[in-house]
């Protein structure tokens, strides 16, 4: 969160052009970063995986990321279900524990409006489990480290981390509808850029 902070305190709120600038510089940081992270997720995911398979066996390390890490899997299954209702679609299934060989949860929704507020229900509603993860992910990480916490809360805390870091990935079919949605979802981060850009430059 102070990254993030940082970052829109540190850049021109200058009008018009500074804040343009900003804007773009933002929401080209915001896509990026949508990718990496989840990369960087997918990646500490397999190394779990990984480590399990050499001392407990493929089979546990397979049931541990899958149903034992569960908490991650509503979060990443509900992080859908909330931005595509914000953005204006029409939920119509949420399931955040399925026993299925192709998906552990799955959220359906039917898009509504306009063609540009369809691509920005596909392109966020895809990308939404690596936003609330970052943030879930970073809060919990900051508890773990800087508070003093019991021997219990604290293998919570480690526990809780690993499933929200577990889930936090996008799916092929979450990548798809990311891309597919790119146009109307860069527009719109866009957009919440220029106005934040323009209420630092007022406060400032």
């Amino acid at each position: 969160m102070n990254i993030i902070i940082d970052f829109y305190a540190s850049q021109s709120t200058s009008f018009p052009f500074g804040i343009l600038g900003s804007s773009i510089k933002a929401t080209l940081l915001f896509f990026v970063a949508m990718i990496v992270l989840g990369l960087i997720a997918s990646g500490i995911e397999h190394l779990i995986i990984n480590i399990m398979s050499m001392f407990l066996g493929p089979g546990f390390a397979l049931i541990f990321s899958n149903y034992i890490t569960f908490p991650g899997t509503i979060l990443h299954e509900l992080s859908h279900a909330t931005v595509a209702f914000l953005t204006g679609a029409k939920v119509t299934e949420i399931k955040v524990f399925e026993l299925s060989l192709t998906a552990l949860g799955h959220v359906s929704y039917r898009n509504r409006g306009p063609k540009l507020q369809r691509e920005i229900q596909d392109c966020l509603t895809a990308c939404a489990p690596v936003i609330t993860g970052t943030f879930a992910a970073g809060f919990l990480f900051d508890v773990v480290t800087n508070a003093s916490l019991s021997t219990g809360m604290f293998v919570l805390c480690i526990y809780l981390l690993v499933c929200v870091i577990d889930h936090m990935t996008m799916s092929i079919p979450d990548i798809i509808n990311y891309f597919k949605g790119i146009r109307g979802g860069a527009l719109f981060v866009f957009t919440v850029n220029v106005i934040v850009f323009i209420a630092l430059g007022v406060i400032n």
